[in-house]
């Protein structure tokens, strides 16, 4: 019941979305995502704000806040997703039914703000509840009982490396004392899966850091 609520709450704040003007909306969503994780916001939209849009484009109270919570559903998840404007242009128009020009609008503020907000949310670690202090692994080598394998690729598909990743706060990442350990173990496919989804999440961060 809950989850219906939230759906149609959020169908109704797309659909008041998209009666406004696709500029008006730009606008609204510039000064929104500029103040997301910023500590010394106390709202995203000022009362005096929040009064001159809903006369101006002829919302009620309700219909504005909505609007307010779905410009900042939308960034919160396009940074957490660390999505690329094309991603989160996409996103907004197949998957929540805005307009093309109301997802264009979106992906133009999301274009230029990305990177002073997603910087604000890591200086503030909250796209994590724990930092990475410091990383250690180890290899370990099994040879395989079976021989029609043979030797190297017995060898080769029984190696592993196991990573410790130190885990812990702003203390921990001070100190170097890890507060709690996360040990994975791979193969060499895994890891090289791995490394590759690493390189894509490097590059999802330099595009919009850049």
């Amino acid at each position: 019941r809950r989850h219906k609520a939230m759906v149609k709450q959020l169908a109704e704040a797309v659909k008041t979305t998209n009666e406004i003007r696709a500029e008006a909306f730009k606008s609204i969503s510039r000064r929104v995502v500029s103040r997301l994780g910023d500590a010394e916001s106390a709202s995203l939209l000022t009362a005096s704000e929040s009064e001159q849009a809903c006369s101006t484009l002829g919302l009620s109270a309700s219909q504005l806040s909505a609007l307010v919570d779905l410009c900042a559903y939308v960034f919160e998840q396009a940074a957490y997703q660390m999505q690329r404007p094309d991603q989160f242009e996409e996103h907004l128009a197949t998957g929540l039914a805005l307009s093309p020009a109301h997802a264009a609008a979106a992906r133009q503020v999301w274009e230029a703000e990305a990177g002073a907000y997603v910087s604000r949310l890591r200086d503030r670690h909250m796209l994590g509840t724990q930092l990475l202090c410091d990383t250690s692994w180890t290899t370990q080598l099994k040879l395989a009982q079976t021989p029609a394998l043979g030797p190297t690729s017995s060898i080769h598909d029984s190696c592993t490396a196991v990573l410790d990743l130190h885990l812990g706060d702003d203390k921990s990442l001070a100190t170097g004392c890890a507060q709690d350990h996360l040990v994975v173990e791979a193969n060499h496919a895994e890891l090289y899966a791995f490394f590759g989804k690493l390189q894509d999440i490097q590059r999802t961060i330099d595009d919009l850091s850049s």
